[in-house]
């Protein structure tokens, strides 16, 4: 399982460094339109569609990192009224519901994917390309995370802050 995990994360920061370099495709896509529609009166074609086409890869790629850091959002209000013994069970339950979110949702996006694949569904833009290159990160970000939620339901909770500390 060592290997497993691992190899899980080393995929996960080279998913990371994609996000990153979609958001450089974002920035360098809008300067160019930028450059080229007031600087040179010939606004692109491209610069749209490429820009929003990397918005799928910047998220997804993004979010299994997020999920193995625990850097999603959470709501602490209620599990911090509650007594530190149900702490813990209460988080457990609530990641236990996150991966099993997570991993529908990744089998219904993955269906579609392939659907989109099979079917050679293609985008609606001056600058088309395939769907699914664009809908292959969902299922992936979603499954991955799931992966996450539930390594963390078997590993050791992260430290507790003081104010949690069982008397």
């Amino acid at each position: 399982m060592h290997i497993l995990r691992g190899l899980h994360d080393r995929i996960t920061a080279l998913g990371f460094a994609g996000a990153a370099l979609s958001v450089g495709v974002i920035v360098v896509a809008f300067w160019s339109e930028v450059v080229a529609r007031y600087f040179l009166a010939a606004p692109t074609v491209w610069a749209y569609a490429v820009a929003s086409y990397a918005l799928s890869p910047m998220i997804f790629l993004a979010l299994p990192e997020m999920t193995r850091r625990r850097a999603h959002i959470t709501i602490e209000y209620l599990v911090n009224g509650l007594p530190a013994k149900y702490r813990r069970p209460l988080a457990s339950a609530v990641i236990a519901t996150a991966a099993l979110v997570c991993l529908m949702c990744a089998w219904i996006t993955g269906a579609e994917t392939w659907r989109q694949y099979v079917g050679d569904i293609e985008t609606m833009s001056a600058f088309p390309v395939p769907k699914w290159w664009v809908s292959i990160f969902t299922p992936y970000g979603l499954l991955s995370s799931a992966v996450y939620f539930l390594r963390q339901l078997f590993e050791p909770p992260p430290a507790i802050r003081a104010d949690e500390a069982v008397s």
